[in-house]
C-alpha cells in the first residue's frame, strides 16, 4: 500500500533493510531465550514461522493472494483508464498493463483486461478478429500479448477478475 503513496521511494531495499533488521531480532530473541533457558518461547519463535506458511497456504488455497489483493486495491484505477479508450466501430476492448516487470523468478507478468475473454482460451483458439486487434493494439500502442512462446518459454494465463487475466510469459533459460 505504502508503494502507491510514494512510488518514487526504492521500495527494494527499503524491503532488504527490514527483512535484514527482522532476521537480526528474531536471531537475537533467539539467543536470548536459549541463554536465559526459557523454553517455551524459543519453541514459540521456532515454531511460528511453519505457523504463518500454513495460514498463508490456506488463504491461497481459498484465493487471496498477494497478486488478488493488488488488483482489488488497484482495480478502480485500471478500469478508468480503461474507459479513457477510445474505440472505433464498438470493438471489445483490449488493454495491457504492467503488472511486474521486476525479473522475478525469471517471469513477466502482465495484466491484460479482454472485454472477448479469449485470452483466456488455449492456444489457437482466438479468433482471426482478436488476433488482428491484439496485433493492432501491438503495434500501435505498443501493448503487446504473445501466447505464442519460443522454445525455451512458456506463458500461463491466470484469471483474476471480470475480464481481467494475469499473463505471465516464464523464461526458464533466460539467463543461467
Amino acid at each position: 500500500m505504502a508503494i502507491l503513496l510514494h512510488p518514487q521511494w526504492d521500495w527494494w531495499t527499503i524491503s532488504l533493510i527490514i527483512w535484514v533488521l527482522t532476521l537480526i531480532a528474531i536471531a537475537g530473541s533467539l539467543c536470548i531465550n536459549l541463554v536465559l533457558r526459557r523454553r517455551r518461547r524459543l519453541v514459540s519463535l521456532l515454531i511460528a514461522p511453519f505457523l504463518l506458511l500454513v495460514l498463508l497456504r490456506i488463504l491461497a488455497a481459498v484465493g487471496i493472494t498477494s497478486d488478488s489483493v493488488r488488483f482489488a486495491l488497484t482495480k478502480q484505477t485500471y478500469l478508468a483508464e480503461i474507459e479513457r479508450t477510445d474505440l472505433p466501430g464498438g470493438e471489445r476492448r483490449f488493454r495491457t498493463f504492467v503488472w511486474d516487470d521486476t525479473f522475478i523468478e525469471k517471469t513477466y507478468s502482465t495484466l491484460v483486461y479482454d472485454g472477448s475473454d479469449e485470452v483466456a482460451l488455449p492456444r489457437g483458439g482466438q479468433s482471426m478478429a482478436w488476433q488482428q486487434r491484439v496485433q493492432t493494439s501491438c503495434s500501435e500502442k505498443k501493448e503487446c500479448v504473445d501466447l505464442d512462446p519460443g522454445p525455451d518459454e512458456y506463458v500461463s494465463v491466470r484469471k483474476i477478475g471480470e475480464h481481467f487475466y494475469i499473463l505471465d510469459n516464464n523464461l526458464p533459460n533466460a539467463v543461467p
